[in-house]
């Protein structure tokens, strides 16, 4: 059995242009999302619409044993890619435009995929995606620390090594060309990586026990906590210009917490002390941050 690439394409095409003329923006096809015996033709991969009726041209089916799957995705999410907020980088960043509308919507696709390329360029963007995927592995991290199936500990140690990776991918300013296949072997080649990373990686896939799995994921997760710690400051201080100036503003607008401070200390009152305290390590938190200090 064959992989079978142009014929679909042909089919494809064939039944926007005849059933759907006008309901689809654009037919985007992509070489890279099939296993090495599939070989590396371009295939359909998905479409735009571009109106609701358009999202009815999506297909799953079966020929010869082989599963094909024509799926929509809409402008707004296409941006989104193009903006690093999920994980789909290479449906847009190796996209192949098969059948367009128009030249309008042909270039719209091809400005959001140099919008891509751009993003993935600039450092200070890509710290701040790479953040947000970090927040959310600590979040599915959280969640799992409750859990006592051994699957579902499985699935999310899955899904928080996932989110990592494409943490360093996208700080490293690229991103998996075949999605989740080979990361490790990927990964091992990206010039910037946090220490024991992989060996992590490759022992939580081995894992055989709830909280052994656990255990790693917080180890994946620390490391690579520390590397982006790293990252920022030398980040920072090649890029950032900082204005020490203005912290004598603050300063003076922050002697009145300090008095508030003083004055439940010598009333003795731990609880607005306290209070008090952890609003005010707030703002030296933003101002560390501001600051580079």
């Amino acid at each position: 059995m064959n992989y079978i690439s142009k014929e679909l394409i042909d089919w494809s095409v064939n039944k926007i242009r005849k059933e759907y003329p006008d309901d689809v923006s654009l037919l985007i096809g992509h070489k890279h999302w099939k296993i090495e015996p599939d070989g590396n033709e371009v295939a359909f991969n998905f479409f735009i619409p571009s109106t609701e009726r358009g999202y009815s041209l999506s297909k799953t089916f079966i020929i010869d044993g082989i599963g094909y799957d024509l799926f929509p995705m809409s402008w707004e999410r296409v941006e989104g890619i193009a903006n690093l907020n999920e994980g789909l980088t290479t449906c847009l960043a190796d996209g192949v435009i098969l059948h367009a509308h128009s030249v309008e919507e042909q270039e719209r696709f091809e400005m959001l995929q140099k919008r891509l390329f751009d993003n993935l360029s600039n450092p200070e963007f890509t710290y701040k995606k790479g953040l947000e995927k970090i927040a959310t592995s600590m979040e599915l991290y959280k969640n799992m620390l409750f859990e006592e199936s051994f699957s579902h500990v499985r699935k999310a140690s899955g899904y928080i090594a996932g989110y990592l990776s494409q943490a360093i991918a996208t700080v490293n300013g690229t991103y998996f060309r075949r999605g989740p296949e080979n990361q490790i072997a990927i990964l091992s080649e990206m010039k910037h990586l946090p220490e024991q990373f992989l060996s992590l990686y490759q022992s939580i896939v081995t894992a055989k026990t709830l909280q052994e799995t656990k255990e790693l994921c917080y180890q994946m997760i620390n490391v690579t906590r520390d590397f982006f710690a790293e990252w920022s400051s030398r980040t920072e201080s090649e890029t950032k210009e900082f204005h020490f100036e203005d912290l004598a503003g603050w300063y003076e607008e922050g002697t009145y917490t300090f008095r508030r401070i003083y004055h439940y200390c010598d009333q003795k009152d731990v609880f607005n002390c306290f209070a008090w305290g952890y609003n005010f390590q707030q703002e030296f938190d933003s101002i560390k941050e501001e600051f580079g200090l």
